[in-house]
């Protein structure tokens, strides 16, 4: 579960090397774009980069926690019990500062598919996009 080195594949599945595509975000470079963001998200718990989920969850959506501290190690617990074994970016949008992404993440928890899609929603502020919330979808 370590960040992912320079030169290999991107955990995000884009087919770059992470160099190139989530490694600048999760070291703090501002997401380009809301599905920009949504794929250095998916290579945080990928990696078990907690601090980037917490500094890039919007703190006026609902996933926001006020006790980070707990919330980090409820985050580390997760990426550590799951392994994260795909992406699958359907579709991304943004207006001004309102961005929306629809994927499909693929995960495991020893035996059990715990997979997911998801319609994602997006905001910008202060320069920075931030993961909002986001509606779970069927297959």
């Amino acid at each position: 579960m370590p960040r992912p080195s320079a030169n290999a594949p991107c955990p995000c599945g884009s087919g770059r090397k992470a160099k190139g595509c989530c490694l600048p975000v999760l070291e703090g470079a501002p997401a380009a774009t809301p599905e920009a963001l949504m794929r250095s998200r998916y290579t945080a718990y990928a990696s078990g980069e907690v601090s980037h989920l917490i500094r890039t969850t919007d703190p006026t959506g609902p996933h926001h926690q006020p006790d980070v501290r707990a919330w980090a190690e409820e985050l580390r617990a997760y990426c550590a019990a799951v392994r994260f074994t795909g992406l699958e970016v359907r579709a991304a949008s943004e207006d001004g500062d309102t961005g929306a992404v629809t994927f499909f993440a693929h995960l495991r928890h020893g035996d059990r598919d715990l997979s997911f899609g998801e319609a994602s929603r997006f905001r910008r502020a202060e320069g920075r996009w931030l993961y909002l919330d986001g509606e779970r979808l069927e297959g």
